[in-house]
């Protein structure tokens, strides 16, 4: 009879696991990474063309400068210094731009990073598969029901501690080697 309601509390259990919101918002951030990108390209050629047209007014202001015939130095030095400052500008918002674009590019690959590493980890998508971990599903469940174990800094487990949800109570159980593992899960199964 353990056996059936351990089976029944499985499948309940893998029944209540539900990953598509989750796969869902990743799929929202990439793509309003993929829009900022684009948005942020956009605003920096933009930016980049304003350059170009200020850079093509300096050199026809320089060659009109050089054309007149009589020009006031003072009144062309004037105009050359605020040209030159326009366009230094001009470049330092390009390169915040590009300083931007970049933090963004870093953000889009720490969350395709992000993105790969949960579906390397998601146990629920490989559940059929031959190389599911059995171990790791059963903390899974244990935590789902309640159950954490505690390392023993040796590869193994040393506590069970076991948090009864209907009396609010904790319960420390000690795992020992001597015990098997039918009485280890039958106790543990009581005190929740």
């Amino acid at each position: 009879m353990p056996s059936d309601r351990f089976s029944g509390l499985v499948a309940s259990t893998s029944a209540n696991f539900q990953i598509a919101p989750d796969v869902q918002a990743v799929s929202r951030i990439s793509d309003h990474i993929r829009i900022l990108k684009a948005a942020r390209e956009l605003e920096r050629d933009q930016q980049m063309d304003i350059l170009r047209a200020l850079s093509r007014r300096v050199e026809l202001a320089k060659s009109a400068v050089k054309s007149q015939s009589s020009p006031s130095r003072r009144d062309h030095t004037e105009r050359m210094l605020a040209l030159d400052r326009e366009k230094f500008a001009l470049a330092k918002t390009i390169n915040e731009l590009e300083s931007a674009y970049h933090s963004s590019e870093t953000t889009l690959a720490r969350l395709n990073a992000d993105l790969e590493r949960l579906r390397n980890e998601d146990v629920l998508a490989t559940e059929s598969s031959a190389q599911q971990d059995s171990t790791i599903l059963l903390l899974k469940i244990y935590r789902s029901l309640g159950v954490s174990l505690e390392s023993d800094d040796i590869g193994g487990y040393s506590k069970a501690i076991v948090r009864s949800q209907e009396n609010n109570d904790m319960h420390v159980f000690n795992l020992d080697k001597s015990y098997s593992n039918f009485f280890t899960s039958n106790y543990l199964w009581d005190m929740m």
